[in-house]
């Protein structure tokens, strides 16, 4: 505990002596306009990407300085405008403030206790940083810097011509995309020749090379382009996956790509396979019937509800029968269908819980291919309000920027993430196999846009969602939805509500009609299927 206090002491008295003015400044006669500013230049930044200086070093007679940016130029001389600069900023200093323990006995210069001690923090002052996605090119640049200090009300500041040197290189390939992957090369059509690769964010200006097998393969060194070899002559059906050489031609850096393309030779043209991936296909494990969250997913109750269930393993039968699809992997062994009741004893309360899916880089799957969200779900039990609404439903929805924590409160608040409701854009088609008298999945109906309202969809209709003549009650739904380009980003997230439309319970009677049901869910997946256009 002695120990403990001393190095109390010791960072308080740091503190107090570094917000002394005396212990900044020299002896006044010393003080005058900024001197000396140095940056270490940067030279090895790369076009829209992060650039961040380490800090600077200037004299100024023990002030702290204030930096301000004046211009940058090119080295031409010609000035950036505001579209450069509006991704450069420079760090400031701030005050922090420390509270002082009583017990320690401190006082002013007064002799008044000292409750807590300013403390300026610099770490960050004159750190110029260059945000990310900046439009800044390749080539050299020079920053004119502003250097100000204040001493007794009268103010010093020096303007520091070509401060901090920048260099930006070239961006260089991260990845390299041919569309389709597998490609037919025919032999004796001079025509042949596969798609010209995209290099997505890199800068174009580049060569192409091939790695190997160049006794069988040409490219085209400003296309990307690959087709047969002048002096190739076939013989029989071969494959072949060439590593691409990417060279910049204006640094002389070479990126090498294996396996991003496969050529099949043929002397006939023949259809291509084309690549089906499931990037994220979780089992949904997890145990009990209140859990927080399981393989793949996360659970947030707002209301409870007094259901049995909430995003726990299905118990009730009706879940039990959906065959395995075929596109779940086979290492799944353990895919749990997830179970939510809103109602027990015929009652139903007002219920609310979100399945949050986990969060997914989608970028990765932005060239080449269609991206799609799928999953299985099924509305069982439920029963309409005496004014044919249902009680419940399992509204969907998506979020480009959330990072964590509660969506909604008990109000419907929003409190993290900005989430589009996508419920009547998703492609579904309803199951007609039964097993057992339950619903089991495939054969499955014809395809319908818009997720299904729950029930028979038998009376009144104030909603104008039912579809008469037909039944979702107790019957699985295949969905999917399709992620257009625009919303493909790094931080993609899918998740399920279950939301309640009545206050008050529900008795599933002539009295007080209505039952909320309970919701099955399953083989939620990200699916990407190779772009054939």
């Amino acid at each position: 505990m002695k120990n403990r206090r001393f190095l109390l002491l010791l960072f308080y008295l740091l503190a107090i002596s570094a917000c002394d003015d005396s212990s900044f400044k020299s002896d006044p006669g010393e003080i005058g306009d900024p001197a000396n500013l140095n940056y270490v230049s940067i030279t090895d930044a790369r076009e829209s990407r992060n650039i961040a200086t380490i800090p600077p070093t200037v004299q100024t007679g023990g002030l702290t300085p204030e930096f301000e940016l004046v211009s940058i130029r090119k080295e031409d001389g010609t000035l950036l405008d505001e579209s450069y600069l509006q991704y450069v900023s420079i760090g400031e200093s701030s005050s922090v403030e420390f509270e002082v323990d009583p017990e320690e006995g401190k006082v002013d210069e007064n002799g008044n206790p000292l409750e807590s001690v300013n403390a300026t923090n610099s770490a960050s002052n004159g750190i110029i940083s260059i945000a990310g996605g900046h439009n800044f090119t390749v080539g050299d640049y020079y920053f004119t810097i502003k250097v100000s200090t204040e001493a007794k009300g009268v103010e010093y500041s020096t303007v520091f011509e070509d401060a901090f040197h920048l260099y930006i290189a070239p961006l260089l390939p991260g990845s390299l995309i041919y569309s389709p992957k597998n490609q037919n090369l025919v032999y004796g059509d001079p025509e042949s020749k596969t798609s010209a690769p995209l290099l997505p964010n890199a800068n174009p200006d580049v060569t192409f090379e091939l790695g190997d097998h160049t006794d069988k393969l040409a490219i085209n060194g400003e296309t990307g382009e690959i087709s047969l070899a002048p002096d190739f002559t076939y013989s029989v059906y071969d494959t072949l996956s060439p590593t691409v050489r990417v060279v910049s031609n204006i640094s002389n850096e070479v990126t090498v790509f294996e396996d991003k393309i496969t050529t099949i030779i043929t002397d006939t043209p023949q259809e291509m396979p084309v690549e089906t991936v499931y990037p994220f296909y979780p089992t949904l494990k997890t145990s009990g019937s209140f859990p927080t969250g399981g393989e793949g997913f996360s659970v947030q109750v707002v209301v409870p509800g007094n259901g049995e269930d909430i995003w726990g393993v299905v118990d009730n039968s009706a879940g039990r029968f959906l065959e395995t699809p075929e596109e779940r992997p086979g290492e799944n062994t353990s895919q749990t269908v997830l179970e939510t009741q809103t109602f027990a004893g015929g009652v139903t309360h007002p219920a609310t819980s979100w399945m949050v899916t986990g969060t997914q880089d989608l970028t990765l799957f932005q060239y080449g291919y269609d991206l799609s969200f799928n999953y299985y779900y099924q509305p069982a039990y439920q029963t309409y309000m005496e004014d044919g609404r249902t009680p419940t439903d399992l509204e969907v929805y998506i979020s480009t920027d959330y990072t964590g924590g509660d969506i909604q409160d008990k109000e419907g608040n929003w409190l993290n993430g900005t989430w589009i409701r996508v419920n009547e854009s998703i492609r579904c088609r309803r199951s007609e196999g039964v097993t057992d008298g339950k619903s089991s999945g495939p054969p499955w109906g014809p395809e319908f846009i818009g997720t299904p309202y729950p029930g028979n969809q038998e009376g009144p209709d104030p909603d104008g969602r039912k579809t008469p003549g037909t039944t979702f009650y107790g019957k699985w739904v295949k969905c999917s939805f399709d992620i257009p380009s625009e919303l493909i980003s790094r931080n993609f997230t899918v998740a399920f509500k279950v939301a309640s439309y009545f206050e008050g319970e529900l008795l599933n009677n002539a009295e007080v009609p209505g039952r909320g049901g309970t919701y099955f869910l399953s083989d939620f997946n990200y699916r990407a299927d190779e772009s054939t256009d």
